[in-house]
């Protein structure tokens, strides 16, 4: 068993490290700093355990860093699923005289590793608040003891879960996207023990829902349906876009409501400009897409520049679900709409024109903004 699980971490560290070295090898800034950046990454969740382990935290404040925190965890062990699952070494793994039962221990045992500080930091505080309570209120009833311990026991139980349903390749769409959309508005109608409740109904139905397929057959044929089929074929890509946008959103909320009035607009003015370039990235996929099809695409009866065009078309009618988000958000004001506008065309025509100096387009754009418009 030990040498069995020995195997399984080296090919867990192997893969990690491949995926780091291809981040390394595309010559994007943005996407280059990411290795620099998890030692960091790992600090948002520390952060965020002070919040989700206080009974007493405003309950606006509470869902959208119990949000945040599980759409981080939940994209942080999907990036790892092939490593965890040892995808590469399955025919291998399968003939080794290995009990299913240990098999299942030791995938555990690395959901655990790989999801480190996010499943241990609740598991940790649980104990020492369970502890705490036992020691500080011996003689209080159990309410009163178990009392304090419901949003962090609700934050363990969901971490666990979320992290198990990332490697299993489960999509959480209702639990994870739609239930805080629509509840976060309303989040001091209820207590955390109740939202948390409403939270594990929703996971239940969305295990009992089936899964909607995406008809492809009316979609319009050619270059469209190219890219359509590309999206629904490889969805990582797009659906890390849409969690880094939800986090953006949730970190920007909180930070608009823990800060004085004069001081919202230069938040809505930093969200417009990291969301434009975070939205417009999606073209660099589309871009690549056509590079890897490129005998396929001479062949239709289109020239490269109407390609272009459709592309285009394509990725700007992929920016429309992310901005009625903002709009329902209410998080922008007509200024920061004009310059998400600005932001978006402007990363747009880096993409096209220099792609590995992209991010020189915006932040040329916002300095003209800045002086123009001081």
């Amino acid at each position: 068993m030990i040498g069995y699980w020995q195997f399984r971490i080296r090919i867990y560290h192997q893969s990690l490290q491949q995926w780091l070295d291809s981040l390394r090898q595309i010559s994007l800034g943005l996407v280059a700093l990411f290795p620099l950046a998890l030692p960091a990454l790992l600090l948002i969740p520390l952060l965020a355990l002070g919040v989700l382990a206080d009974s007493a935290s405003d309950n606006s404040l509470y869902l959208n860093t119990l949000w945040g925190y599980l759409l981080l965890l939940y994209s942080w062990v999907a990036l790892q699923r092939d490593g965890i699952q040892a995808r590469q070494y399955q025919l291998y793994i399968n003939s080794l005289p290995i009990s299913a039962a240990k098999r299942s221990w030791c995938e555990l045992g690395i959901i655990l590793y790989g999801a480190n500080v996010f499943v241990l930091g609740p598991l940790i505080l649980v104990v020492v608040m369970f502890i705490h309570q036992l020691n500080h209120f011996a003689g209080a009833p159990i309410r009163a003891l178990l009392h304090p311990l419901i949003p962090i026991s609700g934050l363990l139980f969901l971490s666990g879960y979320y992290s198990v349903s990332a490697v299993q390749g489960q999509r959480p769409w209702l639990s994870l996207l739609l239930l805080p959309l629509i509840v976060v508005p309303w989040a001091d109608e209820l207590v955390k023990g109740q939202w948390l409740v409403i939270w594990l109904v929703a996971i239940v139905l969305e295990r009992q829902l089936p899964a909607v397929p995406l008809p492809l057959a009316n979609w319009p044929r050619g270059f469209y349906l190219l890219l359509v089929q590309a999206d629904v074929d490889n969805p990582r890509n797009e659906g890390l876009r849409w969690v880094a946008l939800l986090l953006l959103v949730i970190l920007a909320g909180i930070c608009v409501d823990g800060v004085n009035e004069p001081v919202r607009p230069y938040i809505a003015n930093l969200l417009s400009f990291l969301s434009a370039i975070l939205i417009a990235s999606s073209l660099f996929d589309v871009q690549a897409l056509r590079q890897r099809y490129q005998l396929y695409l001479t062949s239709l009866p289109q020239s490269k520049h109407k390609q272009q065009v459709y592309s285009l078309v394509y990725v700007m009618s992929k920016a429309i679900p992310a901005l009625l988000l903002l709009a329902y958000l209410s998080l922008f004001g007509t200024g920061q709409w004009a310059l998400w506008c600005v932001f978006y065309i402007s990363s747009l025509a880096g993409i096209l024109i220099r792609p590995k100096w992209f991010l020189l387009f915006p932040l040329i754009s916002a300095l003209l903004v800045f002086f123009i418009c001081p």
